[in-house]
């Protein structure tokens, strides 16, 4: 047989060939553990909330219901508690509880560390993205910068969140969030089985305690009465059927300024509007006038008793409370089968 030459395979016919790259990976989407580690912040700050609202008499729970009606001073000092809560945490340490358990850190555009001035601009911006309720427009401004995940604040002060270097015991950044839960908790707890069976009307500045059992029939604005035009009108009591038992509030506008210093020239003619009220119900005056302070405010107080249809008497004890040039006319009023309800008259104004 006569020789045949076999071609042989090229060397780079032997090795196999390889793809082409693909796209390179685009940044990490940390959208999820964001939003995870913002709830985690609100929640501690909730409880924040919830110990100072205690602690100051502006939180409500019972009957079931928690209620926190922070105002004036208090408001501002809460605002500012929650605003150094990020900005120290963030400046020092770069995260916040939340940040630390879920592993990411605020950058600077560079990737570095960002300064104290950097953060506090991306939290006082916080206010911003607040509005106009629960981070509403951080969320959209979020949303529109894509995998960035840039807020308001993030993009005046050139910030970014980005992941954490692994840390030990990242854990304990629960502990924190767990004893102000646990404060919180324990205090409202605390507050409500001291307070008794009792609710708090609390509106227009001014609050006070009443049984549980009765009902609050709401305020009224605006209305005319024999004693003149009336800023608001608010009533509760244990019920219809015994209407002249409860606490009512009136709030009057009056034409000087009431203070301490001048109140006791208007008590002839408060005295004569007492006697005129209480003669009208076909009872009198028992005892009074009496200067008191009701809140911190210059107050005049009355008692005395009148007459519902079938000879039943009742007792009220009414209160002309002043704030400046506002006039409070408080009347606590009961039956004697009421009388162990009567409320505890706990009036302010911020």
């Amino acid at each position: 047989m006569s020789d045949v030459d076999v071609p042989q395979a090229s060397r780079e016919d032997s090795v196999p060939s390889t793809p082409p790259p693909g796209p390179a990976p685009g940044p990490e989407d940390l959208l999820g553990l964001r939003i995870a580690a913002a709830l985690i912040d609100l929640a501690l700050l909730a409880g924040i909330l919830a110990i100072l609202a205690a602690a100051v008499g502006q939180a409500d729970l019972s009957g079931g219901n928690f209620s926190v009606d922070l105002t004036g001073t208090w408001a501002v000092v809460f605002l500012a508690l929650a605003l150094g809560y990020y900005f120290v945490l963030e400046a020092w340490a770069g995260q916040t509880v939340g940040k630390r358990l879920l592993g990411l850190r605020v950058l600077s555009a560079a990737g570095a560390r960002p300064s104290v001035r950097a953060v506090a601009g991306r939290t006082l911006l916080r206010v911003v993205d607040w509005l106009p309720a629960l981070y509403l427009a951080g969320f959209i401004t979020t949303l529109a910068t894509g995998t960035r995940r840039q807020r308001v604040g993030d993009l005046a002060a050139r910030t970014a969140v980005a992941r954490a270097a692994p840390v030990r015991h990242r854990g304990l950044a629960l502990v924190p969030l767990a004893v102000v839960l646990l404060a919180a908790a324990g205090l409202l707890a605390y507050r409500a089985t001291s307070a008794g069976n009792t609710l708090t009307y609390r509106a227009d500045g001014v609050s006070f305690n009443y049984p549980a059992a009765w009902t609050d029939y709401g305020t009224r604005y605006g209305e005319s009465s024999g004693s003149g035009s009336q800023l608001w009108r608010t009533f509760v009591g244990p019920g219809p059927s015994t209407p002249y038992d409860g606490v009512i509030v009136t709030a009057y506008p009056v034409s000087q300024t009431v203070a301490a210093q001048n109140i006791g020239a208007l008590i002839p003619a408060l005295e004569s509007e007492a006697k005129q009220l209480f003669k009208q119900a076909g009872g009198g005056v028992q005892a009074g006038p009496e200067k008191i302070t009701m809140a911190g405010k210059p107050a005049v107080r009355f008692r005395g008793t009148g007459v519902i249809a079938g000879g039943t008497r009742y007792t009220s004890t009414i209160v002309f409370a002043f704030n400046g040039t506002t006039e409070y006319f408080v009347n606590c009023q009961y039956t004697a089968a009421k009388a162990a309800e009567e409320a505890k008259q706990i009036v302010s104004r911020d």
